[in-house]
């Protein structure tokens, strides 16, 4: 079995046509102080450099002319820890303290390197997290404001505890949504849903740093506005958490959701029934189902607003379904899906398999490309990450068995291997990239950040080839791998045996984000055993921030 395959710079199309309390184990954030004298600072009396020290007082301490000492202006935790060391200061002929010359600071964390960057006495990994709770989490999603704030929502059962508040769903699932400080700490929790099985769908944040939240409700869910009806929804909150708008669709699965350069809100899904963004209801041609494209006003969460629309595609002999959709910063829309028979998407006739479309700010296609996995059952291919890069390049991944067939290229496993694509901006191949090796291996998310590197989470079993040769593995583990925009590896880590990554985003730093789940009652990601951990089995909420 092929363990990798790359293919630069081929400008053929895809076949298939033209995504109890928190405890905090590690340090990231920091404040760069500025040098200045007083008492106290890193050491205290005698502590770097005798009485006065580093940092400490308000106003600057009057000092010997020509005399020097130790000086430190991080955070007093990070005092010659990692690569930071404290520097030397020299007094001015006028009685003040000079520059802290030579010292070096905390910084954000990298994990391509050997280093302790931010000073916290950990590599590569800068903090992780997880809470108390009676019942499990799944179906989880990530994202990250301007400020670097994480935003985590999932659905959960029973109780969860973040900081002083347990939440309780009613007897089946409910919507947990989770604010967390760059450094982790819980800044709110909220949880959404009755006594019918609620759950999240989709998942974004806007520029403003307001979180936007499509699912599914059996009885119709109440975000603070009264109940929407049953069936799909998307709530907008303000980033304290109260709500903005909702609206319910009712009819399809939303399970995209993006926001465009005016912070409109861009949503994809599958529809059988009538569904209706405020224009009326539009049906699916022939009463089978179809994919809708839908761009809403953000600030009503209508279609009817100037420069809104919907559209739809699919015909009546196949079935489509939408995997994710990206935005690139022309407002292009992109549409990541796959159908399983052949199938005209407005001009274009597609095969079986998975799909990427390109759609203009107004919605008219522009153009589609498709690759395919050829062989006997199972073979298969799932598309679990997709995004749009700086340059408009659309970047997917996920996992297939068989002959994966991209424009003229294949490759091959034997079980499932995961895969990397970047497509150019008019569809063409860009490159592809394959992670195997014997045993399991599956994508199960992927982010770009903002340098444009590749980011993917996953899990793998006996073995797996990121690029730097075969890695035996006893048990199955979780994985983050970041890939450069060339698709050289960049960095890989483990996350310990039994650790599910299940979603991942990239902080403004370029920092991974990961929200996963685990089973093992003493599960470490690299930091220490995580706290909260119960002994029964349950499924975890655990969440990562790991260095650029």
């Amino acid at each position: 079995m092929q363990a990798r395959a790359y293919f630069p710079g081929s400008i053929a199309g895809l076949i298939l046509c033209a995504s109890g309390c928190a405890a905090l184990l590690g340090l990231d954030e920091f404040t760069d102080h500025q040098s200045l004298g007083g008492a106290g600072g890193v050491g205290g009396a005698g502590g770097a450099g005798s009485a006065g020290g580093a940092g400490g007082g308000d106003e600057p301490t009057p000092c010997t002319p020509d005399a020097s000492e130790a000086c430190y202006g991080g955070p007093p935790v990070t005092w010659n820890e990692g690569i930071c060391r404290e520097g030397v200061r020299t007094c001015s002929a006028d009685g003040t303290w000079g520059v802290c010359e030579g010292e070096i600071l905390p910084a954000v964390e990298r994990c391509d390197a050997a280093g302790d960057e931010n000073c916290d006495g950990l590599e590569c990994l800068a903090w992780t997290t997880a809470f108390k709770q009676t019942g499990d989490v799944h179906l989880m999603d990530i994202a990250s404001d301007a400020d670097g704030n994480m935003f985590v929502t999932g659905a959960f059962l029973d109780t969860i505890t973040i900081g002083g508040d347990t939440l309780s769903s009613a007897s089946t699932t409910d919507i947990l949504l989770l604010k967390l400080s760059p450094t982790g700490e819980p800044l709110w929790a909220k949880k959404f849903g009755d006594s019918y099985p609620d759950e999240p769908w989709a998942f974004t944040v806007d520029s403003k740093g307001n979180p936007l939240l499509s699912g599914v409700s059996d009885s119709g869910i109440d975000f603070g506005d009264g109940p929407l009806p049953a069936g799909s929804f998307i709530a907008k909150l303000d980033a304290s958490g109260k709500l903005v708008w909702n609206i319910g669709p009712e009819s399809g699965g939303i399970n995209a959701l993006a926001t465009d350069a005016n912070d409109r809100v861009i949503v994809a899904g599958r529809f059988s029934k009538p569904i209706d963004f405020g224009g009326g209801p539009m049906a699916p041609d022939d009463g089978d189902s179809a994919i809708f494209v839908a761009k809403l006003d953000g600030a009503t969460g209508l279609a009817t607003a100037r420069g809104c629309w919907v559209r739809t595609f699919g015909d009546s002999n196949a079935t489509v379904r939408v995997f994710d959709i990206a935005v690139d910063r022309s407002d292009n829309i992109f549409i990541a899906g796959s159908a399983r028979d052949t199938t005209q998407l407005d001009r274009f006739t597609i095969d079986s398999g998975s799909f990427v479309m390109k759609l203009t700010p107004s919605g008219i296609p522009d153009w589609i490309s498709t690759m395919r996995v050829i062989g006997p059952i199972p073979a298969r291919i799932e598309v679990m990450g997709f995004g749009v890069d700086s340059s408009g390049r659309p970047v997917l991944a996920g996992y297939h068995s068989g002959e994966l067939q991209i424009g003229p290229h294949s490759v091959t496993s034997v079980s499932d291997d995961v895969f990397v694509v970047q497509l150019e901006a008019n569809g063409t191949v860009g490159w592809v990239r394959t992670l195997g090796g014997t045993g399991t291996q599956w994508a199960r998310g992927m982010a770009l950040d903002p340098f444009d590197n590749v980011v993917v989470i996953g899990t793998a079993d006996k073995q797996i080839d990121f690029g730097d040769g075969p890695l035996a593995l006893e048990e199955s583990s979780g994985f983050v791998v970041k890939l450069s925009p060339d698709a050289e590896l960049v960095w890989h880590r483990f996350l310990g045996k039994d650790a599910v990554p299940y979603a991942v985003a990239s902080s403004p730093d370029g920092e991974a984000l990961v929200a996963g789940w685990t089973r093992a009652p003493e599960a470490d990601w690299g930091a220490g055993p995580l706290p909260n951990l119960g002994a029964d089995g349950r499924q975890q909420l655990v969440i990562a921030k790991l260095g650029r």
